[in-house]
C-alpha cells in the first residue's frame, strides 16, 4: 500500500468512527433526556454521571424538547 492509500483508509477510518460516535452521543442526549424528565434524577445527579456542566445539560434537554 502507498502512501497516498494509506492516507485515504485512514480518512475513510475516521469518517467512520466520526458516524459511530454521532450515533454514541445521539443516544447519550436522549438518555440525559429521560433523565431530566424524571421525577427521581437531579440535574446535579446528572452532571456528576456525565461529566457536563449543568448548563450544558440545560442546552441539550432544550434542544432535545425543541424538536
Amino acid at each position: 500500500m502507498n502512501t497516498l492509500e494509506e492516507l485515504a483508509a485512514a480518512a475513510a477510518e475516521l469518517r467512520e468512527a466520526e458516524a459511530v460516535v454521532e450515533a454514541k452521543r445521539a443516544t447519550l442526549y436522549a438518555k440525559i433526556l429521560e433523565a431530566s424528565q424524571s421525577k427521581d434524577v437531579r440535574q446535579v445527579e446528572i452532571t456528576r454521571e456525565t461529566g457536563y456542566s449543568r448548563e450544558t445539560i440545560r442546552k441539550i434537554v432544550r434542544a432535545a424538547e425543541g424538536q
